[in-house]
């Protein structure tokens, strides 16, 4: 079957339609009913039926396109392939970026470092904490900037300050209408969002309740998982419940409509952002001074304490 074929049959699978086939296919109408009659020439069998209202295929013409289907599959694939071979990146600096603060800090951190030194290639490789400590054990990652992870043998770290957890709610009521700060009890009953539940952030909460309340996170009232913040902002606008969101993140949703922020009757829930390596692995001396660039140039007033 060749490749002219296959996008003459997923398009009339597509289409229903001789007409409609053509004019994306960028063929004359007789052009592409000369090329169906050759095809069907070639394989010895009749593949479409024409009705009033377009072409419908037979039992051939519907083997024949689901055999097209598989193989434009196969064909997209190795086009994939062969761009991933011609479009490969010789990092020189390998570094693990948690999914909140390490988006909000590192892309601008490695601007200003690729000006100090052009020859340096960094891959920033975002993924959740257990994730990333994985990499950094089998020495896959220099470093990384993790959030509320505990230490692991072999793991080094040194924080860097702290953030807080801030709290969302869908405009309506009773969100809106009950007094701040929210009491406990008010916020067991609310409906609950909860982040994905191996992140360092997700322990937040449930040590925060545990320390002061002995409540476990299944004493909330959790309707959904969602796995990244913008969801569970979206999920807190269409009405589904509240949400505890990095104010990294918050920051870009300060004026969301349909968004309230509110406090809760508790201390500020807060977690440390760290810089985590391997005391195992020998980092290169441009990875290490990176490292320190990253340290030393956090932007002014980012955390509220330095540990």
């Amino acid at each position: 079957m060749l490749l002219d074929d296959i996008e003459i049959f997923t398009v009339i699978s597509e289409t229903k339609s001789l007409s409609q086939a053509a004019e994306r296919l960028y063929m004359s109408r007789p052009g592409l009913s000369q090329k169906i009659a050759n095809i069907e020439a070639r394989y010895g069998t009749k593949l479409y039926v024409r009705t009033s209202t377009g072409v419908v295929p037979t039992a051939a013409g519907q083997i024949v396109t689901k055999f097209a289907k598989k193989i434009a599959t196969l064909e997209t694939a190795l086009s994939a392939e062969l761009a991933a071979v011609d479009e490969h990146f010789d990092s020189t600096i390998e570094v693990g970026m948690s999914m909140n603060d390490g988006v909000a800090l590192l892309p601008a951190l490695v601007k200003r470092f690729h000006d100090l030194h052009p020859d340096a290639l960094v891959h920033l490789d975002a993924g959740y904490e257990p994730e990333l400590m994985e990499k950094l054990k089998s020495g896959k990652l220099d470093f990384a900037l993790l959030e509320n992870q505990p230490l692991d043998d072999g793991i080094s770290r040194e924080t860097l300050g702290y953030k807080r957890l801030l709290f969302c709610a869908p405009d309506r009521p009773p969100y809106n209408s009950v007094p701040q700060p929210v009491k406990i009890e008010t916020l067991l009953e609310w409906p609950m969002i909860i982040y994905e539940w191996n992140s360092g952030r997700h322990m937040v909460g449930n040590r925060h309740f545990r320390e002061r309340y002995n409540l476990s996170l299944t004493d909330h009232n959790m309707v959904a998982r969602f796995d990244t913040h913008e969801a569970m902002v979206n999920g807190a606008k269409a009405g589904l419940g509240w949400a505890s969101i990095p104010e990294c993140v918050a920051e870009r949703y300060r004026n969301e409509p349909g968004l309230i922020w509110f406090k809760i009757d508790t201390d500020p829930m807060r977690y440390p952002v760290d810089l985590a390596w391997h005391t195992g692995r020998v980092i290169s001396p441009l990875a290490l001074e990176f490292k320190d660039f990253i340290r030393d140039n956090v932007p002014a007033g980012y955390f509220h304490g330095r540990g």
